[in-house]
């Protein structure tokens, strides 16, 4: 890099790892600051100011101006070389944000199409919280849950409002719920306002560990006590959770236990 431009040994090494990024090699970056320091100019003041020779300048100023970044023109027989606004390197990488945008979708194909390994995360205690966040920011904007209501509150703690943030990031909830765990009441009307469909499960149905799933992955939430929540991102694994969900939801009761707001 160059030694004299205007600024602090930091300021210094935070455009030479920007410019790095950007994809600017340090012989490339001498030439690009020594034509912003100049202005107009031509190939020897630039060989000069970079004691680079002038065919590497040459080369150099090429790639600058395939770049986009450096203008080229000809005056009578020489070439004259300007650095454009330094504000064209943003707009050059919002451009290349819009192009890689459009071809997302064409890759993720080749990704969805590939057989992965499934992946597993351990949460404890404090961090269980964590698996909810994540819950929150899911694809389909639908959380589907089996869940001992109480134990779970246990689990998450008071300060974690969960059907709050929920609603506030319009995600909706497909519920079952073991009746005698269960710590509120609801009506339908409250379910409408909640983004909830929930059922209680059979009676017979009296575990007090829950879980949860979404896109393509499953949480299992352990008891306060043992302070574990598993989570697993497997397409299959997910597709047989679904089915059993499905099953389930069949042989459930409509849950309502408080009289509608409207009556």
């Amino acid at each position: 890099m160059l030694k004299d431009p205007p600024w602090t040994s930091l300021e210094k090494k935070e455009v030479q790892e920007v410019l790095n990024h950007f994809g600017l090699r340090d012989s490339d970056q001498d030439v690009y600051l020594a034509l912003l320091s100049l202005g107009e100019t031509t190939l020897s003041p630039l060989a000069a100011k970079t004691s680079l020779p002038l065919t590497t300048v040459q080369s150099i100023l090429k790639r600058l101006v395939e770049r986009g970044i450096v203008r080229a023109t000809k005056h009578k027989s020489r070439h004259v070389y300007e650095a454009d606004e330094p504000s064209v390197l943003r707009r050059i990488l919002e451009t290349q944000i819009e192009e890689i945008g459009a071809i997302v979708p064409f890759l993720q194909r080749l990704k969805t199409t590939s057989t992965e390994p499934p992946k597993v995360r351990v949460y404890y205690r404090d961090r269980i919280s964590d698996v909810l966040h994540d819950a929150l920011k899911c694809k389909s904007k639908l959380v589907y849950e089996v869940v001992s209501a109480k134990e779970f509150q246990e689990v998450l703690g008071e300060k974690f409002h969960f059907t709050r943030r929920r609603m506030k990031a319009g995600v909706r909830l497909k519920s079952l719920r073991v009746e005698m765990e269960e710590i509120k009441k609801y009506s339908q009307t409250t379910h409408v306002r909640e983004l909830r469909e929930a059922k209680f499960l059979p009676r017979e149905c009296t575990f007090q560990s829950s879980l949860l799933f979404w896109d393509d992955t499953v949480a299992f939430f352990t008891t306060k006590g043992e302070g574990i929540a598993l989570v697993i991102e497997s397409k299959t694994l997910r597709e047989m959770i679904f089915q059993i969900f499905d099953l389930l939801w069949s042989v459930s009761r409509r849950m309502e236990t408080a009289m509608n707001e409207n009556k």
